[in-house]
């Protein structure tokens, strides 16, 4: 099985890693070199090179310093869109669960608006309780509404959806209206 190839980001922190390498040999050469100098004019060359050399390193450092920290606040913000991305996610599959218990509420409550506001508390309740699931956006909008149909004591009545969405100009039926009460 073959390596996985280097990204533009894992070449560069290594070449740069390999460079401050070097730099920092070189330099410690350049230093010893300058302390055995035998005329202070070797001396002063030698030194002069040392601190080129030590600056060089130096840049390197604060390069891969600065590479490092780019990285860390990338993958900061990929996991803040993913978390965003989910959040929104959410966001949606309550608000269309929510839409679909209107009508069971409605219909339970008979037009009670104490009984309707009790209601649509509980489910309010029950949806923030269901997200929290690693599994939510995963299960069914229908498997969602009868769980919370069934907990919440509401009747509903699951009908199996038509082949198409509209049938001789008349809306399918609904597949989670509320059962018939008669």
């Amino acid at each position: 099985m073959s390596e996985p190839a280097e990204t533009h980001a894992e070449k560069s922190q290594r070449i740069l890693g390999e460079l401050t390498e070097l730099g920092l040999t070189l330099a410690r050469d350049l230093h010893a070199r300058a302390l055995a100098a035998e005329t202070a004019q070797e001396a002063q060359a030698l030194g002069l090179a040392f601190q080129r050399v030590s600056r060089s390193v130096r840049q390197c450092l604060a390069l891969e310093a600065r590479m490092e920290r780019e990285a860390k606040a990338d993958a900061r913000e990929a996991v803040d869109r993913t978390r965003l991305d989910r959040d929104v996610r959410i966001r949606d599959v309550k608000r269309r669960v929510g839409e679909a218990m209107d009508r069971l509420i409605w219909t339970e409550a008979d037009g009670d608006c104490d009984g309707i506001e009790m209601l649509d508390e509980d489910l309010a309740l029950r949806l923030d309780e269901m997200a929290l699931a690693e599994d939510f956006l995963k299960i069914p909008l229908e498997t969602l509404v009868e769980r919370l149909a069934v907990d919440m004591g509401l009747t509903v009545r699951v009908q199996p959806p038509a082949a198409e969405p509209w049938a001789g100009g008349r809306p399918r039926s609904d597949p989670l209206a509320p059962a018939d009460s008669s």
